[in-house]
Formats: structure tokens, sequence, C-alpha cells
């Protein structure tokens, strides 16, 4: 098969049907039986090779392996970019040998054919949560303080994530922080990542935050583990995620498997689209930036009959940009269509269908070293815009859509239903080069070149629930009963090239040195097809009881979700306590559990079997306050997060895994949101948190080379110490009307820029600043017409983080955006 212009998935959601053909099918193990419809794995040949690799990054001896089995690996860069293999010598078959290579690391494999597997991550291989954050609030009212409006300012009083009903915050026992609509039009945010910068507990890893990829999404990781983010509570897809489609995101920190199914132990995002308003408005805007950034973006709702029992609404956005890396641009059209009938007064119905197609992406993640960025070099500093990949192998693109229908009836009162089903679809293919190792004698980086095409995904997803409330006396209750649905579909075809590709010289890279002829020269046209099938089945119980003023919330959820011939069915649970005094204070006490399905061949009495899932399970203390009669939200948490069953290494049988690892976060949490006066706006945040191996047998190397045991060791990149603070300012009509001012200060602490613990990552502190300026206001001729301006990192401060000496990433220089709009 000759490839075409093809793409290199990215970290984020959105390339999940890009590699989860890559990750998912790796998930029913060696040998397994697939599913019908599935390709049968293909057991490699039992002949020995003999196997020398030192202990070095995953990425090197990948290609160790390679060279010495014959045997070819596919991975997401992403996903082994971090993580240290253990030596490998001896005489082994090439099935033993990987095994002995992957021990610990947290990846699994599954071999496609005699010569060719997969890798994929143990933790997060796997994906589910079509979950509807359902409740009793219509959607189209406006109310600016429902579950599923944009608050007011920068406080949202409401939310329905952690309960999937329309709650009071202070009457939820757990940590939940509101980005609001406000709050995004102040930061003027390019991706989710940067709309989350001033949220406590959120840590972004690649640092460029304001570079937007396919999905707009950007990893971050809560209380130390990596988040999923989820659209109108449902697993996001492949919805749109640029901030101009939502009216609000919500970080829900802690184990939340009790109402999203499987689900890392940190914490999930959820995001709620925009949906259509009874009053009819609009707008226009005009954007532009520095690397070249230029944006255009309509927003149009309100009614289509006399009646408004129609209401539509109609948004659209088109994007091309550069970076501060060179070679690097990025183009995208999006748009969103919303129906909304008004069946009757208790009955609701809403259509959402998306489109987007990205012809062109950046390639942020290939990094640099840390020789040269981090660390001190004889050659000097690298500049932030160098890349070491080869814009004659850097091409990609994405095309996705989906479909959406929310309802609700109200059947009673005080009984009501609602149900959110979707389907979505992407197509894709890149190429690119990755990073491999530096050799500082020669001062050349080894790269290897990973394609895939005709990648096509499908998921469905549905959810349902049931909520009923009644008195038994003088205790209130709030049940809820649910359930919920997801199949997923990816294949598509994959290759790679380890062997040619040329070595780039860490000083003056050449470009052009390696081309898609190249590529398809070494591969002989060949691509490996690969096919990813899972599905999920979910049933969910809660009562919310009120007496007099304390609050409880008790919730259950069974599972059933399974990939070929793996298949779990776990239990989790949520319990949660809070008072409510009449002064505004809410002390509050919770406990939570979620599960993680993993992978892997773990020797258990005598028999190789599938490992059991993570395990993660939380406690949380905490006080919320809300000023009486202020639009205000004052919270301080702290927690102790434990995540068990982590797979290592067996000592008795070096080639399998045992689960006794665990992982321990524990951290304090202070937040602030509070509109304090007419045009004045705060948010203050502090973390504390400390994520470390608290039980482990794997071992890794320092920077100098020294083998060490990774037991006690913090995770990298996850500073101890992390505070923000945010401020907008309108002015007084009789001084500057329709001028406001806004401020921010970020700081994050230091950290491990290894998993060795041997170098680290400096603190840094970042300013940024912007104005908005309502002409109307001034001239009764321009009402409508607003200019707006933002700038991150005002004062250009270099830096950079790294979580291996060959891996790193400059944060995002100084990024200036301003917007020209018309709003009526």
């Amino acid at each position: 098969m000759t490839v075409h212009r093809c793409h290199r998935g990215v970290r984020s959601f959105s390339r999940l049907y890009a590699i989860a053909l890559l990750m998912g099918s790796c998930l029913a193990g060696p040998g397994a039986r697939a599913a019908e419809g599935q390709i049968i794995p293909t057991v490699p040949s039992a002949t020995i090779r003999h196997f020398s690799i030192p202990a070095q990054p995953l990425r090197g001896a990948l290609q160790a392996y390679f060279r010495q089995s014959g045997v070819q690996v596919a991975y997401p860069t992403s996903d082994a970019g971090a993580v240290r293999s253990v030596a490998v010598t001896g005489d082994f078959t090439p099935q033993e040998g990987l095994s002995r290579l992957l021990a610990g690391t947290g990846l699994t494999y599954r071999f496609t054919s005699p010569n060719s597997v997969t890798l994929g991550k143990a933790a997060s291989a796997i994906l589910l949560g079509p979950v509807r954050v359902g409740g009793t609030a219509r959607l189209s009212g406006g109310d600016a303080q429902s579950a599923y409006g944009p608050g007011v300012g920068f406080v949202a009083t409401r939310s329905a994530s952690a309960t999937r009903t329309d709650t009071p915050l202070i009457e939820v026992p757990k940590s939940v922080y509101v980005v609001t609509r406000k709050q995004m039009d102040d930061l003027q945010p390019l991706t989710i990542g940067a709309a989350l910068r001033y949220t406590p507990g959120i840590v972004s890893l690649s640092a460029n935050d304001s570079t937007p990829s396919a999905s707009l999404f950007q990893p971050v990781h809560q209380r130390g583990f990596e988040s999923y983010t989820f659209v109108d509570g449902l697993l996001n897809g492949t919805s749109v995620s640029d901030p101009f489609f939502l009216d609000r995101i919500e970080a829900l920190s802690g184990p939340s498997s009790v109402m999203y199914g499987q689900a890392n132990p940190g914490g999930l995002i959820n995001m709620t689209l925009k949906r259509p308003t009874e009053k009819a408005q609009g707008q226009a805007n005009a954007g532009f930036g520095n690397y070249g950034r230029y944006e255009g973006q309509v927003d149009f709702s309100g009614p289509l009959n006399k009646s408004r029992t129609l209401l539509y609404r109609l948004i659209g956005v088109g994007i091309t940009q550069g970076s501060q890396i060179d070679y690097n641009h990025y183009k995208r059209l999006a748009a969103q269509g919303d129906i909304e009938w008004k069946i009757d007064k208790k009955t609701d119905l809403t259509i959402i269908g998306q489109f987007s197609y990205d012809p062109e992406s950046l390639d942020p993640w290939i990094g640099v070293p840390a020789y040269g960025s981090l660390i001190k070099a004889n050659f000097g500093r690298l500049p932030v815009s160098r890349y070491y990949g080869d814009p004659s192998f850097n091409y990609n693109w994405n095309r996705e859509y989906m479909v959406e229908a929310i309802f609700h009836h109200e059947f009673t009162r005080n009984l009501q239903f609602n149900s959110t089903a979707r389907f979505d679809a992407q197509s894709n293919g890149g190429c690119g080069l990755w990073l491999n190792n530096v050799d500082q004698t020669t001062e050349t980086i080894s790269r290897s070149a990973f394609c895939n095409s005709s990648i096509k995904g499908r998921s469905s997803q549905m959810t349902a629930n049931l909520g009923y409330e009644l008195k038994t006396g003088p205790i209130s209750h709030a049940l809820l009963v649910g359930v919920d649905y997801r199949a997923q579909w990816s294949d598509g075809y994959w290759g790679f090239d380890f062997a040619t590709v040329p070595d780039a010289s860490i000083l003056h890279p050449v470009y052009g040195q390696y081309t898609f002829s190249d590529y398809n020269d070494y591969g002989k046209g060949k691509s490996t097809w690969a096919k990813y099938n899972y599905w999920q089945d979910g049933i969910y119980f809660q009562d919310q009881i009120k007496w007099r003023r304390f609050y409880v919330t008790l919730a259950g959820r069974q599972d059933w979700n399974g990939y070929g011939a793996l298949f779990n069915r776990p239990f989790t649970w949520n319990a949660g306590i809070n008072y409510v005094s009449s002064i505004g204070l809410a002390p509050y006490f919770n406990y939570a559990k979620s599960f993680m399905p993993q992978i892997g061949n773990v020797y258990r009495s005598g028999n190789i079997v599938q490992p059991d899932p993570l395990n993660g399970h939380q406690w949380e203390g905490g006080l919320k306050y809300q000023i009486p009669h202020t639009q205000s939200l004052l919270t301080a948490a702290y927690y102790d997060l434990s995540e068990n069953n982590v797979l290592v290494s067996n000592p008795d049988f070096p080639r399998y895994s045992s689960e006794v690892g665990q992982v321990k976060s524990k951290g304090v949490e202070l937040s602030a949101h509070a509109n304090l006066a007419q045009g004045l706006d705060l948010i203050l945040n502090y973390t504390w948190n400390r994520v470390y191996n608290s039980r482990t047998n794997l071992t890794g190397q320092t920077i100098g080379g020294e083998t060490v045991s990774l037991l006690g060791k913090r995770h990298a990149q996850q500073p101890t110490n992390m505070a923000s603070g945010f401020i907008d300012y309108r002015f007084p009509k009789g001084i500057a009307p329709g001028l406001s001012i806004n401020f921010g200060v970020r700081y994050q602490g230091r950290s491990w820029a290894d998993q060795a613990n041997s170098f680290r990552n400096p603190a840094y502190v970042l300013f940024d600043t912007g104005f908005s300026w309502d002409a109307g206001q001034v001239f009764s001729s321009m009402k409508g017409l607003n200019i707006r301006l933002s700038m991150n990192n005002v004062a250009n401060k270099i830096y950079v983080q790294c979580n291996s000496t060959d891996l790193c990433y400059y944060g995002d220089k100084r990024v200036a955006y301003g917007t020209i709009g018309y709003h009526f």
C-alpha cells in the first residue's frame, strides 16, 4: 500500500480513533480469543533469540528489541516517552523477550502478525463513560445559575457533574471547580487546557497548552493522574471542544466511577455545549494574534416561531495559525447546529449536530532533549523554535462529526426522565518523525518514522435515568436510577521505520532528508491493518438525602465491559455527608472508589491470567463557604488518594507481572471564586500535592546512569506547590465607560524531571493580562461593537518542562490574541 499524506496521532482523546487500533487491540492479551469480527492475534514464532538490551528509555529499548528479534513494535510515542525499561539479557523467544522488556512499565502488547506487535497503556487502553448529566432543569431557559448555564461572572453555584442532578455546589460533598463563560471570555483560551489554567489541582504536562491540536484538548492531570474529558456527560469522542462552543467547563476531582464508569482516580473534565436560547441573540467576531493567527467566529441563537416552542443555535469557527515551533501550522473549520423542540410544558427534545475538519494540524509532540534546554550543554541553549522533525515528512488531517439527542420529560413534579444518545465518527491519517536517543558526543538525535492511514472510528453512546423525589417523615430523598451503554469500533493501517531515518544534528538540523518516498521504499508499500472493538454497560443508583441541614449522598454502580476475551464487572460506590449552616459554612466528608481496566500477563497460583482492574479509593474532607447575599464560593479540601493493583515485576517469574503496586496522592486544594462588587470578579487558588510510588519493586536510571529503586519516588512533572490568581475589573461609567481590564499570575513550583528523581524542572511564574471595551457605552452609533485583547506570559519568560533526558517541551512564550466583535 502506498502511503500518502498521513497523520501522526496526538496525545488527547481525539487520537482515540487514530491510535486505538494500536492501543486497544492489546486488551485481549497475547493469545486471547478474538470476538466475532475481530482480528485473531497471531502468536510469534517460538524461535529462541539472544537479547542484550540495557536499561534505558523505552523507545530506545524497543528499537534494540526490533534489531535483535526482527519483530516490529508500534506504540503511541506519548505513552512511552517518559517510561524506562529494565535490562533484558539472555536467550528467549521474541514473546518472552518483550514481556521482560515491558515488565512494570504499565504497557502491554498484542501480536498482530508473527513479526509485528502493538503496545497499549495499561491504565488507559480503553475509555468508558457514556453518561448523560441528568437533572430537572430545562436547558433552554438561559438560567445562568442552573447546572447547565454559563454562570454569573466568575461564580457558578450549581453543578450536575458530581451527582447528575442540578444540585447547589455547597450541598455536594466533593470538590467541583467550574470555569464560567465569562472567565473564558476574559482569558480567550485557544484550548481547553489553557481554559483550566486557573483551576486548582490541574497540571498541564506539555507546558505549551496554548498550542491547539486536532481535538483542541491538551493532556492535563488532576491530583497526579491523567484526566479524561466528557462533553454533556458523555465521553468525548469527536465532540468539538473549542472553548467558543462551550458554556462552562467543570473539573470534577477525585474518583468518579460511580457516575461515569471507568475513570482514573484523580478526576475528570466535563464540558457543557452551548444550547439554544429563548431570547434572540448573536455575535460575529474576527480574531487575530501572533504566529499568524486569524480566526472567524459566529454564534446565532433564538426562537424559530412566535410561540417559542422551536429554538435554534448556530455556531461556527474557522482558524489558521502557526506556532512558536518552526514548520508547524494549523487550520480548522468547525460548526455546530442545535434545534430544541418544546413538545409541551413538560417535554423537550434537543438535537445537536457537529462537524469539524482539520486539513493541517500542529506537531508539538516531538519536543527537544533535556541537554541544551533544561540542562546546560557545551553547544549552548537550543532555540524555542527548534523543530527536530522534517517538514518533508509531516502532514496530517482529521475529519469528524457527531449527532446528539437530549430528551427530558416530567411525568409529575417529582418524577422525571432524562436521556441522551450520541453517534460520532472520525477519519484521519498522518505521518511524522519521533525523537529517540541523544548522542552528546556526535551532537545528534536519532529518530524514527510512523504513519497511520485510512483510520476510521465510530462510537454509539446512550444513557438514561429516572429521578424521583419523595419524603419519609422529616427526611427528603432525591432518588436516581440510570443505565448507560457504549460501543466503540476503530480500524485502519499503520506502519513505521526504525532503521533508515537519518539522525538530526542538534545544532544544525537539515530538512528534506526523509520523505514519503523513503518511507515507502523502507516498508515496500506494506502496512499493518488492525481493528478495535469495545463495549460497556452500566447501571447506577443514587440517593440524595436531606434532613434539616444535613445532606447525605449515597451512590453505587455496577459495570460490565469487555474487549474480546477480556471481561470485567467491577462495582464502585460513593458516600458523602455535609452540613450547611445558616451562615453559609458547609463542612463535608466523602469516600469514593474508582476502577480502570488494565492489561498484561499476571502469574497467579500457577496460572497466567489477565490482571484485575486498577482500584482507586479516596477519602476527602473539606469546608465550603458561600458568603450570604453574595455571588461567591470558597472551598478548602484535603484528600488522601490511593490507586491499587498497579502492575510490577514478579520477583519469581520476571517475565510476568504481579498486582501489588500502589501509587498514593495526598494534597490540599484552596479555591475562591467571588464577584466582590459591581464589576469586580476574582479567582484565587492554591494546591499542595504529593504523588509517589508507595509500593513497587521497579527501578529507574538516574541522569548519571545509576540504577535506583523507584519506591518512594515522586512522579515526574507533578509539582508540590501551585498557586494562581486572576482579577477582572470593569471601570465605572463616570471614569472609563465600557472598559474592563484583567490581570493574572500563575506559579508552578519545582517538579522532578525523571522517574528516578535525579534532576528537576525549575519553578516559574507567569503573568497574564488583557482588556475589553464595549464601544457602545461611549458611542451610541457603535452599540454592540466589542474589542478584546489578551496576552499570556506577558514577560515572555522562557521555561521548559521535562519528563526524561530525551523528552522536554518549551512552555509558551508570549501569546497575544485579540478579537473585534459585534454582538446583538
